[in-house]
């Protein structure tokens, strides 16, 4: 569906332009995913809709949609977002990826969820030993890079240091909220705009999500879940 743009507000209290009226009535349609007939008349039925969308996102809906309010870009940004190969989104990770989901700018996608320790090993090793390895040796030197690699077995909380150091957050093996079940991570174009989105689902839905979310340095949004 084109992207909506209103000449007024609609909904309780609105102008209700008979055209704004029926393009917010069939995307709330399909949100919704039933085929309820477009009519130009802003009813109660239609404030029911908008009030149950605008509950995903604010503690207080007031059922009216302004011309650049909030509620509008989500409804334009509303669109089912991938979930990358391989990623376990068990338990509540799946419900709150699901309420978080269709909110989120395009180009977003659910990056990782559910992790062992050994996974979370692998990513430690691999943002040392690549991702930024450059870094680490402009700050801690080539030979404490190499020692530390060499030893990775016995070494890895200075490995862990190093990583931190150059301002990547991780959270040591085995003891990672994803380890819990309890993190979800988002990649795509536009973090700051999934953490906007993210903290307003969180404050929204506060027995589902912790309110933690964090922009880390590798670009991803990370949010924790209860």
């Amino acid at each position: 569906m084109a992207k909506i743009i209103l000449t007024g507000s609609v909904g309780r209290g609105g102008v209700n332009a008979e055209r704004d009226v029926k393009a917010v009535q069939a995307k709330l349609n399909e949100i919704e995913a039933i085929c309820r007939e477009v009519t130009p008349v802003c009813d109660d039925e239609m404030v029911d809709s908008i009030m149950r969308f605008q509950r995903t996102f604010l503690v207080k809906p007031d059922g009216l949609i302004n011309v650049q309010g909030m509620t509008i870009t989500l409804l334009n940004n509303w669109s089912i977002k991938s979930v990358s190969a391989g990623v376990d989104l068990r338990g509540n990770l799946q419900k709150a990826w699901d309420l978080v989901n269709p909110l989120l700018p395009a180009g977003s996608y659910c990056s990782s969820g559910y992790r062992s320790a050994e996974d979370q090993r692998r990513i430690l090793h691999k943002f040392f030993s690549n991702t930024y390895k450059a870094q680490i040796v402009a700050k801690y030197g080539a030979k404490e890079w190499q020692d530390a690699w060499d030893n990775k077995t016995t070494k890895e909380a200075r490995i862990l240091e190093m990583v931190r150091g150059v301002g990547q957050a991780i959270a040591t093996p085995g003891k990672s909220m994803h380890q819990q079940g309890k993190a979800v991570d988002i990649g795509g174009p536009d973090d700051d705009q999934q953490v906007k989105i993210v903290k307003m689902v969180a404050k929204a839905n506060p027995a589902l999500l912790s309110g933690v979310v964090i922009k880390e340095r590798n670009g991803c949004v990370h949010f924790e879940i209860r």
